[in-house]
C-alpha cells in the first residue's frame, strides 16, 4: 500500500522518537494512513491508547508473576482490552486494500501464538505512536 508523503514523514519522526525501535514501521504506517484516508483519527487515537496500555500491562504481567497478588485482574483487564485493540484494529483495515485486510488478519489477528505476538508488537509501536502524540500535541514534525 502506498503512504502518502505526510504519513512517511511522521514515520521517520516517529522512528527518531523511539530511538530507531519501530520493528513495524511500515504496517504502523498503513494504519495512521488508513485512518487519515477515511476519517478514522478517533479510532486510531483509541486504539493507540489501548496499545500503550498493554504493553505497559504486559510487562507489568511479566515482572509481578502469575502467583502474584492483582494478577487475575491485571490479566482480566489485559485480555479485554486486548479484544478492544483488534477489534479496532479490524475497523481501521476493513476500507483498507484487499491485500492489507488480509495480511493483517493473517499476521496480527489470528488464533495462532506467533499472530498473538505480532500483534503485541505492533501495539508497542503504536505506544510510540501514542507518546509522539501526548509530546507534540499539535502533531509537528
Amino acid at each position: 500500500m502506498q503512504l502518502h508523503p505526510s504519513t512517511r514523514k511522521l514515520l521517520d519522526a516517529l522512528q527518531s522518537f523511539s530511538q530507531n525501535k519501530l520493528s513495524r514501521r511500515e504496517d504502523l504506517g498503513i494504519l495512521i494512513e488508513l485512518a487519515t484516508r477515511h476519517d478514522m483519527h478517533t479510532a486510531l487515537d483509541d486504539l493507540s491508547f489501548l496499545a500503550k496500555f498493554l504493553h505497559k500491562t504486559y510487562g507489568l504481567m511479566h515482572r509481578i508473576g502469575k502467583d502474584s497478588d492483582g494478577y487475575e485482574k491485571l490479566s482480566r483487564e489485559f485480555g479485554e482490552n486486548l479484544e478492544k485493540a483488534a477489534t479496532l484494529v479490524r475497523t481501521l483495515i476493513e476500507n483498507g486494500p484487499e491485500e492489507v485486510t488480509k495480511r493483517f488478519t493473517s499476521e496480527y489477528l489470528g488464533l495462532r501464538a506467533d499472530a498473538l505476538e505480532n500483534f503485541l508488537e505492533l501495539m508497542y509501536n503504536l505506544s510510540w505512536y501514542k507518546n509522539w502524540l501526548i509530546d507534540h500535541p499539535q502533531g509537528s514534525f
